[in-house]
């Protein structure tokens, strides 16, 4: 069982609070998020007012608050046996391993001291010269060896084969490794925080202005119009260039707003930002307590959204087509980046 909306999370009341308390919290918020009063979007208005009358509906009465917390409970209790059964699948699995270890430890001691065995076997066949004389009867006749030439060659060359072929595995070990090395360094997420720093950067020392490049008189276009060859949108050359080059300043930061996304891929997420602290709702699942990543003046990344935590939302501050969902895999790498749609602002 799922539950859409935490209407105590909504109206910012704890789950012990009374009814004087929930009316108190539904005033507060209807005065500031009526659509007849609240600036900006009015269908963002609309949408928050509408949650926070269903959120005080539900709990201003004592039956459904009853029954509320019920369904709260259940999905709780749900989620956590499903943490556990996962929780013992992985130490089963881990049992499993370790006993394929040890089995695995337990042949090569075979192999290992079954040769000292029959080294102690040989030496226990082939008594001193003067006992086997005295008791004839007592050990069996002496068996003909091989030569020892043939047999010291073959086994010189079974030690050269195995040398060998450790080799060739272990070249094969640290190619794999570097391969994989290589990979999680150019994945997505690394290119996401090293734009952000190197905006970060640019914001904190301005680049250098480039040396204005002389135009032609004849083929300026402020005399003769726009070029046949150049669309509108191209930067003007020389000066005009240089200024292009400016970075923006940082947006003022939100501490207090929320925004509703809809990525390419289909999900739905709500991201609540009260004083800075994250609330999001993805897919209609529980309302979780997410976690800062990153954050500077121009990136935030969010994280501990889903249970496995193997998806981030990154926003750009002041803009409500710059939020971003990261698909990780079970290593952390990023393997998929989706952009997403807004209504509001977070941060």
């Amino acid at each position: 069982m799922k539950i859409d909306v935490d209407h105590y999370l909504v109206l910012g009341v704890p789950r012990t609070a009374d009814a004087a308390m929930i009316r108190a919290a539904y005033v507060d918020l209807a005065k500031k998020y009526h659509p007849d009063v609240a600036s900006g979007n009015p269908e963002l208005a609309a949408y928050n007012f509408r949650q926070i009358t269903a959120a005080y509906q539900v709990l201003s009465n004592p039956e459904d608050r009853a029954g509320y917390d019920a369904r709260v409970r259940s999905a709780l209790d749900a989620e956590r046996a499903r943490r556990e059964q996962v929780a013992r699948a992985a130490a089963t699995a881990r049992a499993a391993k370790a006993a394929g270890k040890a089995r695995s430890r337990q042949r090569i001691a075979a192999i290992l001291f079954g040769k000292v065995r029959s080294a102690v076997r040989a030496a226990a066949s082939h008594p001193a010269p003067g006992l086997r004389q005295s008791l004839p009867g007592l050990f069996p006749p002496p068996r003909l060896m091989a030569p020892v030439g043939p047999l010291l060659h073959a086994d010189a060359t079974a030690r050269r084969r195995a040398a060998v072929m450790l080799a060739a595995v272990l070249l094969v070990f640290v190619g794999v490794i570097g391969y994989l090395a290589q990979r999680y360094v150019r994945g997505p997420g690394f290119e996401v925080m090293a734009a952000s720093e190197a905006m970060r950067a640019g914001a904190e020392r301005p680049a250098d202005k480039p040396r204005p490049v002389p135009v032609p008189q004849m083929q300026q276009p402020s005399q003769y119009g726009a070029s046949p060859d150049r669309p509108p949108s191209a930067p003007m050359p020389g000066v005009v260039a240089g200024r292009a080059a400016v970075p923006k300043p940082a947006p003022a930061e939100i501490t207090d707003g929320q925004s509703v996304c809809i990525a390419d891929d289909g999900a739905k997420f709500a991201i609540i930002n009260r004083g800075g602290e994250p609330t999001v709702i993805y897919n209609g699942a529980v309302p979780v307590r997410a976690s800062v990543l990153f954050a500077d003046r121009h990136l935030v990344v969010l994280t501990g959204i889903v249970p496995t935590d193997r998806i981030m939302i990154g926003i750009q501050r002041g803009q409500e087509n710059g939020t971003h969902v990261y698909y990780a895999d079970a290593r952390g790498a990023i393997v998929q980046t989706v952009a997403a749609r807004c209504e509001g602002r977070a941060y």
